[in-house]
């Protein structure tokens, strides 16, 4: 099963390179320098919303794990919130690059990967791939 979930999120990373390689392209965006795991902020005040959206997505994600995992709740509850930082975060990151950034067409690429993701998160609860909502 890890195999399947490791082939699921490696196809969805393509897939989003794939869409923002495309996007550039298209609309003429370029590309940023920046490391891998590095996060880049347009301002202090972007700095402080993005870790408040962290460490809230951390403590309410602890809680659903115990109770999905105490509680014997679906996981679909934690894949739920899974979507719902994933949307906050992008927009949040959005918004600043739009506003705040010296390439505003940046929170265009970030919308779109925001949508793939969760496109396949939603795909993945839907068609339950994984067998997360029978139990299988």
């Amino acid at each position: 099963m890890w195999l399947e979930i490791g082939l699921v999120i490696l196809g969805i990373v393509a897939l989003v390179s794939t869409v923002n390689f495309v996007l550039r392209k298209l609309l003429k965006i370029e590309k940023e320098k920046k490391d891998f795991f590095a996060v880049d902020y347009a301002n202090e005040r972007h700095r402080k919303i993005d870790q408040w959206v962290r460490w809230g997505w951390m403590l309410v994600s602890t809680i659903v794990i115990f109770m999905v995992f105490a509680e014997e709740l679906p996981i679909i509850f934690y894949l739920l919130l899974f979507i719902a930082w994933i949307a906050t975060d992008a927009f949040v990151r959005a918004y600043f690059q739009w506003k705040h950034s010296e390439q505003p067409k940046q929170a265009i690429l970030t919308l779109s990967e925001m949508t793939v993701w969760i496109s396949a998160v939603t795909l993945v609860i839907y068609f339950d791939i994984f067998n997360f909502l029978t139990g299988v």
